[in-house]
């Protein structure tokens, strides 16, 4: 075996270990920062429409229509449904799950359910 042929061997396992490692052993993504902001829940957007509208009940529904109106929604938008769909509807399916856990929180608020500095759902 001639020194090339030694150093394309030595080259070939080298660049595959590392596409191999690239593609494999992904780092997962960074914490979020520690601190109040990360708590904090986030602001809506201003025109978002109100929870009610968004969780399908009247604005004077019971508590547990609420509850249940909010289980229903999740498990009908939760992005696992859709995860061997396409990036775009994963996305779409993130935003509204996310747009659904807010306008519960903001109705569990409104009935002093939720505690303004807690964890949300």
């Amino acid at each position: 075996m001639s020194l090339t042929e030694f150093a394309v061997i030595v080259f070939g396992l080298f660049a595959g270990y590392w596409v191999v490692g690239k593609l494999f052993f992904r780092r997962p993504p960074a914490p979020p920062p520690a601190g109040d902001q990360a708590r904090a829940a986030p602001a809506p957007p201003v025109d978002a429409p109100p929870w009610y509208d968004v969780l399908e009940v009247a604005p004077t529904a019971a508590p547990a229509e609420v509850d249940a109106a909010y289980q229903r929604l999740r498990s009908q938008y939760h992005p696992d449904k859709v995860a061997s769909l396409g990036q775009e509807l994963q996305d779409l399916a993130t935003q509204k799950s996310q747009q659904i856990s807010a306008a519960y929180r903001d109705a569990l608020r409104a009935r002093d359910r939720f505690p303004p500095g807690g964890t949300a759902p």
